[in-house]
């Protein structure tokens, strides 16, 4: 399943909602743009007129850092899908989920392994 976060307020707990129900191979649309220049977007505290756009890129930052720290960890895949000249679809595919330090297996002799 395909679905696409809206950055704004809220979008953390949005993301580990669709963390904690996706399945392995469900797709999250973390942004649309260019991430790392979008990122870097400074807008000064006094520009009150922008306020919006500046909590928008505050959430965009603490979204792309826990989507990068999962990634790391192994709970997602990154990819990216190019829209037009600087414009990117960034994406987070959810992994095959292990619970607990150990895997378990079936050996073809049905033989239970617990490593």
């Amino acid at each position: 399943m395909r679905t696409v976060l809206e950055v704004g307020p809220g979008a953390l707990s949005e993301y580990y909602d669709w963390m904690k129900d996706a399945a392995q191979g469900d797709v999250l649309v973390y942004w649309s743009g260019d991430l790392q220049f979008d990122r870097q977007v400074v807008i000064p505290d006094g520009d009150a007129l922008r306020t919006a756009d500046r909590q928008r890129i505050t959430a965009l930052n603490v979204v792309a850092e826990r989507v990068l720290e999962d990634a790391e960890d192994g709970l997602l895949c990154l990819t990216q899908k190019r829209l037009g000249a600087s414009v990117y679809e960034y994406r987070a595919t959810r992994r095959r989920q292990s619970f607990g330090s150990s895997e378990t297996s079936v050996l073809p002799n049905e033989q239970l392994v617990t490593a």
